[in-house]
C-alpha cells in the first residue's frame, strides 16, 4: 500500500477535520510530484497498514492515535492496551488517527500544520527549505 516511486506522495487524511482539508490544499499544489491521497473517512484500512504506517513513521502503535482526540481521552489515556487492541480500534475509531501524515518513498511524517507542506516542497526539491 506504502510502495511509491521516486516523486510520488502517498497523503493520508481525515476530511471531517478542517485542517486536514486545509493541509490537503496546500499538497495539491507541491510541484514535480504525483499525490494519491487516501480519506480515512471514506476509506477502510486494515491493522497490516497501520502497522506499517508506525514502522514507516518510526513510532509506535499508540503513537499512531491522535491524543487531543475525545476518543483516546476517553477510552485510551492512561489504559495498558495491548498493540494488537490498538490496531482494531483505529480499524473501528478511524477518527482517533493522527493526521495528517504525509508518505514519500524516502519515509513518512505527520503535518502539524497545513501550511508545513510547503517548506516539504522545498525539501522534495532539494533546497532543504532554505530559500
Amino acid at each position: 500500500m506504502f510502495e511509491l516511486g521516486k516523486n510520488e506522495i502517498k497523503f493520508l487524511y481525515n476530511s471531517t477535520k478542517l485542517e486536514d482539508r486545509e493541509a490537503y490544499a496546500y499538497v495539491l499544489t507541491l510541484h514535480k510530484h504525483i499525490v494519491n491521497e487516501l480519506d480515512i473517512a471514506k476509506n477502510e484500512m486494515t491493522p497490516t497498514q497501520f502497522s506499517e504506517l508506525a514502522r514507516r513513521l518510526d513510532v509506535s502503535i499508540i503513537d499512531l492515535f491522535d491524543k487531543k482526540s475525545e476518543y483516546f481521552k476517553d477510552n485510551i489515556e492512561g489504559k495498558d492496551i495491548a498493540e494488537t487492541d490498538l490496531l482494531t480500534i483505529l480499524v473501528k475509531e478511524k477518527s482517533a488517527l493522527r493526521t495528517p501524515i504525509l508518505i514519500t518513498e524516502d519515509g513518512a511524517k505527520v503535518i502539524a500544520y497545513p501550511r508545513d507542506t510547503i517548506k516539504m516542497d522545498m525539501d522534495f526539491n532539494g533546497t532543504n527549505g532554505e530559500i
